[in-house]
C-alpha cells in the first residue's frame, strides 16, 4: 500500500515544469551479518527450534546476480524527491551453521526488497554531488529449504524492509550520471518451509555502482 501510494503521488507530480525524472539501474555486493533463525512448526508435533548465529553467503555475482532499479521524481529547488526502488539480493545460509531437520535453506530468487524512498540530492552545478535516501516497503522472499528431507520453494510477501543509503553522483553528460553507494537494509521475513515457517533477521550492507539518466 505505502509503495502504491508513492507511485501515485509520482505520477501526480509529472506535470510540473519544476520537475525532473530519474530512471537509475545498479548492479553490486553485499555481506548480511550471522543471525540466528527461529523454526517454528505448523503445530505442537512439529519441530519448534532456535538456532545458533548462522553465517550467511551472498553470491552477489552468481546469476542471477545482485541487481536494483529506481525510479524517482525531484524538485528542482529544495534538492529533494521521492523514489521506488526494486532490490534484488540472497542470502544463502552455511550448511555446517544449519542443526536437524534444517538440511538447507537459502533466500536465493532473492530477497527482494520493494521500497518507497525519500531522497535528498546535493545542489549545485560541480560534477560531483552528494545523494541520500532512506525507505521502507516490504520484503518479498523466495526461499528455498530443505526441512527433515522434503523441499520447498516459494515467492511470498512478507515483512517490512527498511534502507538507508548514500554516495556520490557523477555528471558525465547533460542527462546521464554514474553513481556509487553504500547501502544498509534489514528485513525479518518469515519464509514458509515444509511443516512450518523459518524467520530471520537479514540486516545487510551493499555496495552497489550504475547508471541514473534524467529527463
Amino acid at each position: 500500500m505505502r509503495v502504491c501510494c508513492l507511485l501515485g503521488l509520482l505520477f501526480a507530480f509529472a506535470d510540473s515544469a519544476e520537475a525532473a525524472w530519474t530512471a537509475m539501474a545498479f548492479l553490486g555486493g553485499t555481506a548480511t551479518a550471522a543471525a540466528s533463525l527461529r523454526l517454528a512448526g505448523a503445530s505442537p508435533a512439529e519441530p519448534h527450534l532456535e538456532t545458533p548465529p548462522v553465517h550467511f553467503d551472498s553470491k552477489s555475482f552468481t546469476p542471477p546476480p545482485y541487481y536494483g532499479y529506481r525510479l524517482g521524481w525531484n524538485a528542482s529547488r529544495g534538492g529533494l524527491g521521492i523514489e521506488a526502488e526494486l532490490i534484488h539480493m540472497k542470502v544463502y545460509a552455511r550448511a555446517a551453521d544449519l542443526p536437524a531437520p534444517i538440511e538447507r535453506f537459502s533466500i536465493s530468487h532473492g530477497l527482494n526488497l520493494l521500497l518507497g524512498n525519500i531522497v535528498w540530492r546535493q545542489r549545485g552545478r560541480g560534477r560531483v554531488r552528494l545523494a541520500a535516501r532512506v525507505g521502507a516497503g516490504i520484503a518479498i522472499p523466495h526461499g528455498e529449504s530443505r526441512i527433515g528431507g522434503v523441499e520447498r520453494e516459494q515467492y511470498e510477501i512478507s515483512s517490512l524492509a527498511l534502507q538507508g543509503a548514500a554516495g556520490p553522483e557523477i555528471v558525465v553528460a547533460p542527462h546521464a550520471r554514474v553513481f556509487a553507494e553504500y547501502k544498509l537494509t534489514t528485513a525479518a521475513p518469515a519464509v514458509s518451509v515444509a511443516g512450518g515457517t523459518i524467520r530471520g533477521r537479514y540486516t545487510t550492507q551493499h555496495l552497489a555502482t550504475g547508471l541514473a539518466f534524467t529527463w
